[in-house]
């Protein structure tokens, strides 16, 4: 089987950048496919609260048909929408309810999200509190708040797949406890390559292979993201892919071995201590250099750009 790949905006900063520099940037890669951000914190979010089905004259920030345009003009195909924000919060259904009819709206067919609380999370991102009532109370908020956002999705045709990143979707078995717990079938876990040595820094490469292979079966969507640690979180650097510590040939041979050939997104956050640049010219290259290595892993089956 062929695998399927898309870029995420993020590979582009944080918000830097807005998403029609970043898809002019994309159209000198191969791919087409690309995972549109609709999140509360990112700068340059799509915000589908502030957006009319109406042409407003290219104003595609506002304007459903404006931004379908601006997607068309560069042959692009929306496979995933990321949210990340507050929403593990009362209110935060609804948002997400927007996003999903969003999704639908795009033609995407997944969701990648965040869901934080406070009570749950340290800045490591690893579990607070443990067996106290404050923990229980936000694991019960969350896991029925994933409940309800699930068969949501589930009436048209959206999967939502939670990011590998702190709280219950810190590890493994934090992630097999909220599968289990929320008990959606379209409703799984997007495994951040990088995120899984992240958030849990004891873990070696080999080690984060073992919580790939543990939760593979749910997983419904990839960031392809690297990591170099250093001493602190503050001092880990995200390289282009195949320069830090993942180690992907054994990724892409635990997913395959279940079955699962995409959709991967490409999230190269080189930003985050690598590259820090004000030209977007220098991240895009970043981007080519990874989109180079996993061709030459022999899983991005394209000979040419634009074949």
């Amino acid at each position: 089987m062929k695998n399927s790949f898309s870029v995420s905006m993020n590979c582009y900063t944080w918000g830097k950048f807005d998403i029609a520099e970043c898809l002019t940037q994309i159209k000198n890669t191969p791919l087409r496919m690309v995972e549109l951000p609709a999140e509360q914190i990112r700068p340059n979010s799509l915000i589908p609260e502030l957006m009319v089905d109406a042409p407003l004259g290219g104003e595609w920030r506002y304007s459903l048909p404006d931004l379908k345009q601006l997607l068309d003009s560069g042959g692009f195909k929306v496979e995933s929408l990321d949210v990340f924000g507050y929403i593990g919060y009362p209110g935060g259904a609804e948002i997400v309810k927007r996003r999903i009819d969003f999704a639908r709206t795009l033609g995407a067919e997944i969701i990648v999200l965040g869901c934080h609380h406070e009570a749950l999370v340290r800045p490591s991102g690893i579990l607070e509190a443990a067996g106290s009532l404050a923990e229980k109370e936000a694991r019960a908020f969350l896991y029925a708040l994933l409940r309800e956002v699930g068969d949501y999705a589930a009436e048209r045709d959206i999967r939502i797949a939670l990011e590998i990143h702190g709280g219950i979707m810190a590890n493994a078995a934090e992630a097999l406890r909220t599968m289990q717990e929320v008990n959606r079938e379209n409703v799984g876990i997007n495994f951040d390559t990088a995120n899984i040595l992240f958030y849990n820094e004891t873990l070696s490469a080999a080690e984060a292979a073992n919580e790939l292979e543990a939760v593979a079966p749910y997983v419904f969507h990839v960031h392809l993201k690297d990591i170099l640690r250093g001493e602190t979180s503050r001092e880990h650097i995200l390289p282009p892919l195949g320069r830090g510590e993942v180690d992907f040939p054994t990724v892409f041979n635990i997913l395959h071995a279940a079955n699962f050939y995409g959709p991967f997104s490409f999230e190269v956050e080189t930003f985050h201590g690598a590259t820090q640049s004000e030209d977007i010219s220098d991240y895009h290259a970043d981007l080519l250099a990874s989109i180079e290595y996993i061709k030459s892993l022999g899983e991005l089956n394209i000979s040419a750009w634009g074949g």
